[in-house]
């Protein structure tokens, strides 16, 4: 049971008791004026239940979404590492290559030059 009902039910009671206690023919009509004014508060209330509701579980949905976003964030970072990774291996290997190449080229080089050094 709601806390808003629970307070009409205790405001209704009181004025009840009231008019009946006073036995006054004008407590009625005043009582019956109060409970009027309580059953649309209740009902404000009950309508900003409502709301707050509606609020909540749109903040819980976009809560959810942004969750997702983080998440699928997190995974296009981890494969930009990983592909950042093999790149780095790759250019390691291509840069060995080419070290390798370059020895190579500047071996044969001398080994040309030499029998041409040594002609008078």
């Amino acid at each position: 049971m709601s806390i808003s009902l629970i307070r009409f039910c205790g405001a209704f009671a009181l004025l009840w008791s009231a008019a009946v206690a006073l036995g006054d023919q004008d407590a009625l009509p005043a009582a019956q004026r109060r409970m009027t004014e309580v059953m649309k508060e209740l009902s404000r209330t009950q309508a900003d239940v409502k709301r707050q509701e509606k609020r909540l579980l749109e903040a819980e949905a976009k809560l959810t979404r942004s969750q997702k976003t983080v998440a699928d964030d997190n995974a296009r970072l981890e494969q930009a590492r990983k592909n950042l990774e093999e790149a780095r291996g790759s250019a390691q290997a291509a840069q060995q290559n080419y070290d390798q190449a370059n020895a190579e080229v500047q071996r044969l080089y001398r080994e040309r030059q030499r029998p041409a050094d040594s002609k008078p």
